[in-house]
């Protein structure tokens, strides 16, 4: 993943760096260094963060009520 990628992913899920830090449980400094790309992000990083991605598509998805429209 390379560092504009994961930036992108951040903000998308709406995050500061720090938000995200404390959801990853790792220092904001970590992910400042991951965006800027002084730090590789591994592929441990990058599942984190996609994992994120994933659950909040899902928590903003609205449940299928099961009712039609009948007009």
């Amino acid at each position: 993943m390379e560092p504009s990628e994961y930036t992108e992913i951040r903000k998308e899920l709406g995050l500061s760096q720090t938000a995200l830090a404390k959801r990853l449980e790792v220092s904001r400094e970590t992910v400042n260094k991951r965006e800027s790309g002084t730090n590789r992000i591994t592929e441990e990083a990058a599942l984190a963060i996609k994992s994120l991605l994933q659950s909040s598509s899902l928590a903003q998805t609205p449940p299928d009520s099961g009712t039609q429209n009948h007009e």
